[in-house]
């Protein structure tokens, strides 16, 4: 087969070194992935017009996936969706998951564990009590900050639109599941520790360890969720969803659903022992996932991107 990866900071010449760095890897990784399978690998590279080269080269690929930031990816997976068989998340889903907002209610109606939505009047009149903002529409963790009444108005008033999300803030281990949802089934590949600074009020991710123990109950209840969060919101393909396990109550919530690839993919690859993680993808999209048993890992890996 030949295959397209549109990864969109390699693919459109991003100028953050951070996020060319994470592109780059995770491009990489698919392609080594895929490649080892004996399949023909396309994508774009530093291109004027990303769109027009996703346009492009799906129509020469037999498959295709499309990694870009929440802001673009519902266009471009619709893009690709037009052209060729997409391995990626349905574009259906990728627009539930782009909206915080939205995924929060939806996932909330179904007693999955998120953080309480607040007005940002609550925020301005609570001095000592901290609460998170971010971008009702955006990527990982850009734009995510640490609020309180002192700041609040300064913070928010620093987005480039109205749209945002405030929410309780949980203190808490900050980890991640990676899974994969095909046909009939949803298999858990590994559970993920995140790297988050604290920069003034901004948070910023910094890699994380792959793959990661929080306890035998812990990981199954985890996996539970991410299960049940794939399920309630009709997801199909590599899907990462971040928690915060609350230190006082030892209790996971769910804080973003990434409906595609993300940097833990890099260490996953790593770690799989008998499986491809291109091969998984390509189960979901055209045959049957593999029993959850009889996927093994072995060692660990850290992504620095620090």
């Amino acid at each position: 087969m030949k295959i397209l990866v549109a990864e969109y900071a390699v693919g459109g010449g991003e100028e953050s070194e951070s996020l060319l760095r994470e592109g780059k890897a995770m491009l990489s990784t698919l392609k080594a992935g895929f490649e080892r399978m004996g399949h023909e690998v396309v994508y774009p590279e530093a291109e004027a017009d990303f769109g027009a080269a996703v346009e492009r080269l799906s129509k020469e690929s037999d498959a295709g996936i499309v990694i870009a930031p929440d802001e673009e990816l519902y266009s471009l997976t619709r893009l690709l969706e037009s052209n060729t068989a997409n391995l990626g998340c349905p574009s259906e889903f990728v627009k539930i998951c782009t909206d915080k907002l939205r995924t929060s209610e939806l996932l909330r109606a179904e007693g999955i564990p998120v953080p309480r939505v607040v007005p940002v009047e609550e925020v301005e009149t609570a001095n000592e009590t901290r609460y998170v903002s971010k971008p009702r529409y955006g990527c990982a963790s850009e734009g995510v900050f640490i609020l309180n009444g002192n700041n609040s108005h300064e913070v928010l008033s620093s987005y480039e639109s109205s749209d945002y999300i405030i929410t309780e803030f949980i203190r808490g281990e900050d980890i991640s599941s990676s899974v994969i949802a095909g046909k009939a089934s949803v298999l858990p590949l590994t559970i993920n520790k995140q790297f988050i600074r604290a920069d003034g009020e901004r948070l910023r991710y910094e890699g994380g360890y792959v793959p990661y123990s929080i306890g035998q109950e812990a990981d199954r209840e985890i996996m539970s969720i991410s299960k049940q969060v794939v399920t309630t919101l009709h997801g199909a393909g590599y899907v990462g969803i971040d928690f915060v396990l609350a230190e006082d109550e030892r209790k996971a919530y769910v804080v973003d659903v990434n409906p595609r690839p993300t940097t833990s993919i890099v260490g996953i690859a790593k770690v799989l022992k008998n499986y491809e993680v291109a091969d998984l993808m390509l189960r979901a999209k055209f045959g049957t996932l593999p029993a959850v048993e009889s996927v093994k890992t072995e060692g660990c890996f850290v992504v620095n991107l620090a």
